[in-house]
This record gives structure tokens, C-alpha cells and sequence, in this order.
């Protein structure tokens, strides 16, 4: 009889951690090395997955016992039992019952009797099933238990919000931080005297009023030691920060939990209904009236971006620096006034980006220009723009697509981790094993980092799931631009319902003469080429420069990028 080549496979969560000994990594090796020993097994590689989830079947030391299964390598498997191997039935039965022996690979489940070799293996359908519903039963307990203490409303968030620390003799319940409640007033009072999130973001960094983020590091709550290694960082507002304050109804004292739930196996989520979502009234006291909320929320949502003339660009929001990725911002340059766009990023520090301003005319012109060629394509031959549309997507979204399918499995893996961490921890509450105070602690904490997998995983799936239609996305973005054949002039409407983003690169200069790319991302269509357009010299009639460093002539040359 022949040596069979067997491979010893393990494999630990971090919930069976808490069952002790018994199954723990040491423990499973010695069994199944003294299995093999005993039945005259020949051990080729032992294989462990210390802390997956048995739900989780991308798991770095499987994949390479698959490897060497497909390098013709191993004869045998064996296991401590089925659940070792994994805890949904179907891709268990799957290795079982198909892929092993179509390999000639005997599987062995020590514990549950399971044996390939044998022709009556019917117990392993059974505990298959029975694996996964242990798994899919916690899972149900253990979104009971969440949605039952929001009910009550309870705050289950490892951090509060700006405004509001949690109650020292109990973390569940939120109240008002006299430190910074003055803050969130404030952005409510501005906010409906007119201002608009990037005006106070603005006139928070010039007080010098401290950010969100900076609280929680002050405080230990989270680790931000690198952001704030430079102490400007302090007073970073965003206006996207500013805006969430404003939606947020935690601030009239009401409590919304259960937004979101996850898809058992799948490892995605899907939003919840508004109907089915948690909310709980006067839970906490309130930083503002309801009248105030709804008037500021009315506000900010339709008030249109100005820039610093009070001019509402056509372009905003859409100009992003092509070499930093930060937006870029309106200005007026120049005795004439001309208009341009500067790289935030540059107008703030010039050592963290270069000065690739644009002219305004200059990019009116470019991108009308290209709007115009693409429409004109779109409708003249359709076919011609739709594969145009799918080859850019296609070699654009080539090392994304990879990168992408990585950081999904990882945030898959640990949203399993996580989902079985939920379960044993209740079976610890219920069972005594756990203290009440440390089994909210804990909750709470997961269920945090739970809701920022999931949002992670989603942003993930959505980005993999564009590359996947964008045959469909091609026929949308032809099918859109065909619309507009014949344009002669942008507007907000028509910029906004076409396109994306607009991404803006350097000049190059040569014996005088100089050009200037732009790329446009196309609604539906994504970017479908550079746009590069020759550049005129204008000179800074008005001493522009020197005014800003004090050193430089009047008659010095600004170059700024013009369609010709």
C-alpha cells in the first residue's frame, strides 16, 4: 500500500478562542498529528488560519493547501472536524463532495466520523447544516440583542458626537459636553444667518476653534497622533463635517440606530428601510429646537456655492487639482480680473503642490470643446462611442479592479471575524461568563467597527460592480451625450448632469509656447481621454506676485493657460 501524502488542516476564530484548550491551534495539531501517526498517514504540511471566521473561505493557509492540492501534492486532508473547514454547508459540501474527490483528495473530520474513503457519509450533510445554523442562529440572536437595546434608546456608539459625552456612570446615554456644545450652537446660528458649511468651516479655522477629530485625541478616544503631528491640524474643518452636524437629529435629542444590516454569508449590507430603522424621541437633551434644525437644514441644503466675490461658478464643486486630487477654487487674478482656478492645496502651502492655475476662459473652452466632439461621436455612431467608453474604463479600472477586489476580501474577513465575535459574546452574557458592564463595552465597540466595515465593503462593491457594467455605463453615457449634440454653451444644469469631475494637470512650457491638460470624467461614461489644449502667456500687468512674496517685479511674466 502506498504512503498517502496528507496535510493536517486548522483553524481557529477568535470566538472558539473563548471555548478555551479544547479547540484551540496546539490542541488541534496534537490530535491530528497523532491521527496520522496512528493510521500510518505520511504528514506533507500542516496548514493554519488562526482567527477566520468559518464562514470565510478566502483564508490565506487554505488557499495555500488548495495550491498544493492543485500541484498534486497532497492525497489526504484531514481535519479536528467539519467545522474546522468551514460553516456554510453549501461551499463545505462543495469541497466534500465535489472538488476533493475530483482531485483524488481523501477528506477526513476526525470527531464527526467523516471519511471520504467511505461510501456512507451521510452525517456530513447533516452537520454541515447543522454548522451553519449555529452560526446563522447567533447571527439572529445577536441582531435581536442589538435592535432590542436601541429600542430602549440606548447609545451604542464607541464615540459621542461633537457636543455631547457620554455619562460617566453610564456610557448608553449621552450628555451635554459644556466644552464644546457651544460649537454645534454656533454652527446652527451661522448657518441660519446665511453662511454656508464652507464659509464656517472657513471662519472656524481662522478663530482657530479646534476640530472634531482633535477633541476625540485630546480626550484618548481615538489615535490621530500623526494627523496632529503638525499642530495646524487642529482647527481642520471640513464642510463636509460642518454639513453633518447640521442632518444629524442626535442634536434635538433623538437617537436613530439599525440603519443599515448586514446579509448573512454574503458579507454585504443593504439600508434599511426608514420604516424599520430605530428611532428613539428625547433620549438626551437637545443642543437645538426644531425650528432651529429645520431651518438650517433648509438652508444648507439649497444654498449654492459662492466663491470668495460671491459669484456662484458654474464649475463648482467639479475642478479637482490633478496632482493632489483637492479641489481647486475660484479666484480673480490680474488689473482685468481675470478668473482662474488655484489648487487649494498650493494657496495654502506651496511646498505640497505646484502652481498649475487655470484660466477660466480656458477651461470653458476646452471642456465645451470636448462635450461637443464626444456628442457629435455619440450621435453620428453610436457603436463607435460605446466601445471608445468601455476600452478607456476598461484600461483605467484594470489595477484598480485588482486593488479593490483585495481590500473586499480583507474588510469581508474581518466583518466575519467580528459577526462571530458578536455571537459569543452573547452566549456569555447569557450564560454568566461575562460581566453586563463589559459585555456593553465590548458590544458597543464592535458594533462600531462593524457599521465602518460595512460601510467600507459597500464602497468596495460599488466600485467593483461600475467595473462590471460598464458595457451598460458605455450605453448610458453614449446615449446621454447624443442628447446634447449641437451644445454651444455649459451651464451649472447641463455640467452637472454630464459630468463628474473635471482634474486639472500642469502646463508644459516650451520656447514660449505652452499646453495644458485636462481630464474629464464623464457621468456614466467615466474618463474617456485627456484633453490637450495649446496655452497663451498673459502678463501680470498689476504686480500679482509681487504683492504676495514682496521680491518680485512688476513686470514679471504669470503664465496662465488659454485655449487658442
Amino acid at each position: 500500500m502506498s504512503i498517502l501524502r496528507t496535510a493536517l488542516y486548522c483553524r481557529l476564530s477568535k470566538d472558539d478562542m473563548l471555548q478555551g484548550d479544547s479547540e484551540s491551534i496546539k490542541t488541534q495539531k496534537a490530535m491530528l498529528t497523532q491521527y496520522a501517526k496512528e493510521h500510518g498517514f505520511m504528514v506533507v504540511g500542516t496548514y493554519v488560519d488562526d482567527g477566520f471566521s468559518g464562514l470565510n473561505f478566502d483564508r490565506p493557509d487554505f488557499n495555500r493547501m488548495l495550491d498544493d492540492i492543485e500541484a498534486g501534492k497532497i492525497d489526504v486532508v484531514i481535519t479536528k472536524d467539519l467545522s474546522r473547514l468551514g460553516r456554510d454547508h453549501l461551499k463545505v459540501g462543495h469541497f466534500t463532495e465535489i472538488y476533493f474527490p475530483m482531485k483524488n483528495v481523501r477528506y477526513i473530520a476526525v470527531n464527526d466520523c467523516v471519511d471520504t474513503a467511505n461510501k456512507n457519509n451521510d452525517i456530513a450533510a447533516l452537520k454541515n447544516v447543522m454548522n451553519e445554523f449555529y452560526s446563522r442562529d447567533n447571527s439572529r440572536k445577536i441582531r435581536s440583542s442589538i435592535r432590542a437595546r436601541a429600542k430602549a434608546g440606548l447609545y451604542r456608539c464607541s464615540y459621542a458626537p461633537l457636543g455631547y459625552r457620554k455619562a460617566p456612570d453610564n456610557h448608553n446615554r449621552l450628555i451635554v459636553d459644556t466644552e464644546t456644545a457651544w460649537i454645534v450652537k454656533r454652527i446652527f446660528e451661522l448657518s441660519n444667518a446665511g453662511f454656508g458649511a464652507h464659509k464656517i468651516a472657513k471662519l472656524f479655522q481662522k478663530e482657530q476653534i479646534p476640530s472634531p477629530s482633535w477633541w476625540q485625541y485630546s480626550r484618548g478616544e481615538k489615535d490621530y497622533s500623526k494627523r496632529f503631528e503638525n499642530p495646524e491640524n487642529k482647527y481642520d474643518w471640513s464642510h463636509t463635517v460642518i454639513q453633518g452636524i447640521i442632518k444629524n437629529p442626535v442634536y434635538l435629542g433623538h437617537t436613530i440606530m439599525c440603519k443599515t444590516e448586514s446579509v448573512f454569508k454574503v458579507g454585504t449590507f443593504k439600508k434599511v428601510p426608514d420604516a424599520d430603522q430605530i428611532r428613539v424621541d428625547n433620549t438626551h437633551e437637545p443642543l437645538v429646537s426644531q425650528e432651529v434644525f429645520d431651518s438650517a437644514n433648509a438652508k444648507i441644503l439649497s444654498r449654492k456655492r459662492e466663491d470668495t466675490s460671491g459669484n456662484v461658478s458654474i464649475f463648482s464643486g467639479l475642478i479637482k487639482c490633478g496632482t493632489c486630487g483637492k479641489a481647486m477654487s475660484q479666484r480673480y487674478w490680474g488689473r482685468d480680473k481675470h478668473r482662474i482656478f488655484v489648487c487649494t492645496t498650493y494657496a495654502r502651502d506651496t511646498k505640497k503642490c505646484t502652481d498649475h492655475r487655470i484660466y477660466y476662459e480656458d477651461l470653458y473652452n476646452a471642456v465645451l470643446a470636448d462635450i461637443q466632439y464626444h456628442a457629435r461621436l455619440a450621435y453620428e455612431d453610436r457603436d463607435k462611442a460605446v466601445a471608445l467608453a468601455v476600452k478607456m474604463n476598461n484600461k483605467a479600472n484594470g489595477n484598480r479592479e485588482k486593488t479593490n477586489e483585495s481590500k473586499l476580501r480583507q474588510a469581508k474577513k474581518r466583518y466575519d471575524e467580528v459577526t462571530r465575535l458578536f455571537d459569543r459574546l452573547y452566549e456569555d452574557s447569557l450564560s454568566g461568563r461575562i460581566r453586563g458592564d463589559n459585555f456593553a463595552r465590548l458590544i458597543d465597540k464592535y458594533q462600531t467597527e462593524q457599521e465602518q466595515l460595512l460601510g467600507q465593503i459597500k464602497a468596495l462593491e460599488n466600485a467593483l460592480q461600475e467595473v462590471e457594467n460598464s458595457q451598460n455605463n458605455a450605453v448610458q453615457w453614449a446615449d446621454l451625450m447624443a442628447e446634447y449634440v449641437g451644445i454651444q454653451e455649459l451651464t451649472a444644469e447641463n455640467l452637472n448632469l454630464l459630468v463628474e469631475r473635471i482634474e486639472v494637470f500642469d502646463r508644459t512650457e516650451t520656447d514660449g509656447e505652452a499646453t495644458q491638460v485636462i481630464r474629464i470624467c464623464y457621468r456614466f461614461g467615466g474618463y474617456i481621454e485627456k484633453h490637450r489644449f495649446n496655452a497663451k502667456v498673459l502678463r501680470n500687468t498689476d504686480g500679482l506676485q509681487k504683492r504676495r512674496s514682496g521680491e518680485r517685479s512688476g513686470n514679471e511674466r504669470e503664465k496662465i493657460s488659454s485655449v487658442s
